[in-house]
């Protein structure tokens, strides 16, 4: 059985009102993402404060891209799913 978008957690996005929003991801970590663009995103991680990454979502799917220097969650084609449950 597949799994429907509907089973998939929202992942709040910032738009041109709201610059910057937090969920609360399966970790009980605090995500924090800002606007940067259309479609892009910082992320940044209340639990890892040296943790930045660009998030871009294509209005499917999500790819991370962590800052330079940073070891961490990153890839392409990325579920709100595989979002939630990896921070």
């Amino acid at each position: 059985m597949s799994e429907h978008a509907s089973d998939e957690p929202v992942i709040p996005l910032p738009t041109a009102q709201e610059k910057e929003v937090n969920f609360l991801a399966r970790s009980g970590a605090v995500v924090t993402l800002r606007l940067i663009d259309t479609g892009r995103f910082e992320l940044k991680l209340d639990t890892r404060g040296d943790y930045t990454a660009e998030l871009r979502h294509d209005g499917e799917t999500f790819e991370v891209i962590p800052a330079p220097g940073v070891h961490a969650l990153g890839g392409k084609g990325l579920t709100a799913t595989e979002l939630y449950e990896g921070f």
